[in-house]
Formats: structure tokens, C-alpha cells, sequence
């Protein structure tokens, strides 16, 4: 199974991938992951509607799930290799459970919607595919 569309589709997608990990602001990181998102979805709408048969589909969706789970773990030692920077070193999940109703007023449910954070702000995906940055609560208070 090989398509030069989607060999490229999935290196346009690992380049956005390394922006992602290299970003060294939260709006950098915002941006970035942003475009990695819209890759991401490229490949499945190119798999979508490119691939006619369901069970030819069912590989290239395979495929691309176990190339982009790659990129975060070393298919050989099991290790992680690629992440999301963290601009701050203060834990998030505890401020998210003092904070929970004000985050959730912004669309970010559960903390598993956060994506990274500075000492600042928040950078969340909420649940509707969107990428936001909002101030930390605990900054708006002084705390």
C-alpha cells in the first residue's frame, strides 16, 4: 500500500509534528499545534474520499495511526520521544480542580483537554476542535 499523495500527506504531517515539539512559546505552540491538527485531518479526509474500498481504507487509517503513534514513542524501546513542551512546572490537574467551573465556562471540560501551559495561560483544545489560550485562574486572582 503505497500512494505518493498519502507518503506526503504523512511527511507534511511529521513536519508539523516537530514544530509542535519545538515551539518555544505558547503561542507558538498554539499556532503549530493548530497546523498540526488541520494535517491530521487532511489525512483522513484524503483516506475519505481518495479510497473507494472500506477495508483499504481501514489500512491506510491503520497506517497512519501506528506512524503518527511513532512519533511520540520509539517503536523499539517503547520510550517517549516526542512531546508537547510545558512552559511552566506547576502542576495544571491541581489547578484545574480548584478552577474546574472556569476553565469549563471556556469549553475545557476535563484536563485531558489541556494541552500545554505557561505561567500565564492555558493553551486547551475544547471540545469542538478548537485551540484556545486563556489567562490561568490563578493568575486573574493573584494567588
Amino acid at each position: 500500500m503505497s500512494s505518493n499523495k498519502f507518503d506526503q500527506l504523512l511527511a507534511d504531517f511529521k513536519s508539523e509534528f516537530s514544530l509542535v515539539t519545538q515551539a518555544k512559546t505558547l503561542e507558538e505552540l498554539r499556532e503549530n499545534y493548530t497546523n498540526f491538527q488541520i494535517k491530521r485531518e487532511n489525512v483522513f479526509e484524503w483516506v475519505m474520499t481518495s479510497i473507494d474500498d472500506d477495508d483499504m481504507k481501514g489500512e491506510y487509517l491503520t497506517n497512519f495511526s501506528m506512524f503518527e503513534h511513532h512519533l511520540w514513542i520509539d517503536k523499539n524501546t517503547g520510550n517517549v520521544i516526542g512531546e508537547i513542551p510545558i512552559f511552566d512546572e506547576n502542576d495544571i490537574e491541581d489547578i484545574f480542580d480548584e478552577y474546574d467551573s472556569y476553565f469549563q465556562r471556556y469549553g475545557c471540560l476535563t484536563v485531558d483537554q489541556i494541552v500545554s501551559w505557561d505561567k500565564q495561560n492555558v493553551l486547551f483544545d475544547d471540545e469542538f476542535g478548537n485551540i484556545d489560550i486563556i489567562k490561568r485562574p490563578d493568575v486573574l486572582l493573584n494567588v
